[in-house]
C-alpha cells in the first residue's frame, strides 16, 4: 500500500524552515515538557475573536467580545500548581489583550459587511492520491454579492502592508474551502491600532501552491529521517533548539530528550492544530 499524508500550514511550514526540526516534531513525535511561552496573545485573542463572530450580527457587542475574552483567558490560565514565571506571563497577556480589543467591537462593525458562516472549522481535500491538505481557518464567510472567503486574524506588534503575499495558513484554507481570497483583520498591538487587508488569490495562484503542497508532501514521503540534519542559528526560536544544538557539539540526544521532551501519542494531524501567532 502507497504511503499517504496529511500536510497542515504548520507541517508545511516546518518543512520549509527546517527539515530535522520537522523530523523530531512529526516522526519522532517529541514535544517539550515545559515550554517557554505556553500561553501567547495570539490563542487568546482568536478564540476571543471566534467566539465573537459565532454570535449574530444583533447580538455583537463590546460587552459579548469582552466576555469572550475572559472565556478565552481562562482556559489557558496556569493552574494552581503553575510556576510564578507562567502566572506573570498569563497576567501580561490578559492585560495586553484586553487593551487590544478594547475598540475591536467600533472599529470592525464599520467593515463587517459579510456573513459568517463557519467558524474554526477543520477542512481537508485530497491533492492527489497520496497527499492530502488540512486547513482550519478561523472563519468562512461569504459577502453580499455570494463570494466566499476566508477571515483571518492576525496579531503582530508591527505590521507592514504586504505582509500576507505568501501565508500557508490563508492559502490552505482558500484551497479546502474553495475560497477565492483571504479577508485579514490585522491587530498590531504595539500601538493598539487596527487594519484590515484583503487579498484576492487567483486560479492560477491556487494551482501552483496546490501543485507545490504535492511537491512537499511527497518530498516528505521520499526523505529518510537520516538524511536530515542540524542546522542550529543564535537567532533559532525552534522548541529542539536544545537537541540541534546538541547534536552538532556530539552530546548525548538520549539524555537531552529525557529531561526536556516527551512523546505524544497521536500524529500531529489527528488533531485539531491551534494557529500559531505569527
Amino acid at each position: 500500500m502507497a504511503k499517504q499524508i496529511t500536510l497542515s500550514p504548520t507541517r508545511i511550514r516546518h518543512w520549509i524552515r527546517c527539515k530535522k526540526s520537522y523530523d523530531w516534531r512529526y516522526n519522532q513525535k517529541l514535544v517539550k515538557i515545559k515550554k517557554d511561552y505556553p500561553l501567547t496573545l495570539g490563542l487568546a485573542v482568536s478564540d476571543a475573536l471566534a467566539d465573537y463572530y459565532l454570535d449574530n450580527e444583533e447580538f455583537r457587542s463590546q460587552n459579548s467580545l469582552n466576555s469572550a475574552l475572559v472565556s478565552a483567558l481562562v482556559l489557558y490560565k496556569p493552574g494552581a500548581e503553575g510556576d510564578k514565571e507562567l502566572f506573570e506571563e498569563w497576567q501580561k497577556v490578559a492585560k495586553v489583550s484586553q487593551s487590544l480589543l478594547a475598540n475591536y467591537h467600533e472599529w470592525a462593525s464599520a467593515k463587517d459587511d459579510f456573513e459568517v458562516v463557519m467558524i474554526e472549522t477543520s477542512h481537508k481535500v485530497e491533492l492527489s492520491p497520496n497527499v492530502s491538505l488540512m486547513a482550519i481557518p478561523d472563519a468562512n464567510v461569504i459577502t453580499p454579492e455570494e463570494i466566499p472567503f476566508i477571515l483571518e486574524h492576525k496579531v503582530r506588534y508591527r505590521y507592514r502592508p504586504g505582509d500576507f503575499g505568501i501565508d500557508y495558513q490563508s492559502v490552505s484554507a482558500c484551497i479546502v474551502s474553495d475560497a477565492i481570497g483571504t479577508l485579514y483583520n490585522i491587530l498590531e498591538y504595539g500601538k493598539r491600532k487596527y487594519y484590515r487587508e484583503l487579498i484576492i488569490r487567483s486560479e492560477q495562484e491556487l494551482n501552483y501552491f496546490k501543485d507545490m503542497f504535492i511537491h512537499i508532501g511527497q518530498d516528505i514521503l521520499l526523505t529518510p529521517s537520516e538524511g536530515m540534519y542540524p542546522a542550529p542559528m543564535k537567532r533559532c526560536s525552534c522548541e529542539y533548539w536544545e537537541l540541534c544544538n546538541g547534536e552538532m557539539q556530539g552530546l548525548d540526544l538520549e539524555d537531552i530528550i529525557s529531561e526536556l521532551y516527551k512523546k505524544t501519542t497521536k500524529p500531529k494531524e489527528e488533531v485539531e492544530e491551534q494557529p500559531e501567532e505569527d
